[in-house]
């Protein structure tokens, strides 16, 4: 396993945009009452090299609320990336970060832009811990340092 994240490459390729070409990323998080929550994020981008992002449109309940007590999530991923399929399954721990709206919202897709154009939401930048799957050219395992 290596010792770092590096989302670049094919994993980037993957993720930037992947719900424009119908494959939209599941995330996964613990609500408030404790049970587990998954939801489609079309909004999810590669944010750098060890961290994704995403557009929450409510900045105090649902998913943005339940980080702030709750922040360990899991996204996953299938789909084309790079030269052939690719399967990843992301784990993390989520933050919101308004200092970082103007880069995530510039970054997501335009449909996702539209669902809220008043830009209402928050960003929730994803510092990813683990990352696993399949790839064209074999296993794909990182772990944080």
């Amino acid at each position: 396993m290596s010792n770092n994240i590096d989302l670049t490459g094919d994993i980037a390729t993957a993720v930037t945009g992947a719900a424009e070409r119908g494959h939209t990323m599941a995330l996964g998080y613990v609500d408030g009452d404790g049970y587990p929550v998954v939801s489609f994020r079309g909004s999810t981008v590669v944010h750098g090299p060890q961290q994704l992002a995403v557009w929450a449109r409510s900045t105090d309940t649902g998913f943005a609320a339940a980080i702030a007590d709750r922040p360990e999530v899991s996204l996953v991923y299938y789909g084309p990336g790079g030269p052939g399929a690719i399967f990843l399954s992301f784990r993390g721990r989520a933050r919101v970060d308004p200092s970082a709206d103007d880069a995530v919202y510039a970054a997501m897709i335009e449909g996702e832009r539209g669902q809220d154009p008043e830009r209402k939401g928050v960003a929730v930048i994803i510092d990813v811990e683990g990352v696993r799957g399949m790839g064209a050219e074999g296993p794909i395992a990182q772990a944080a340092a």
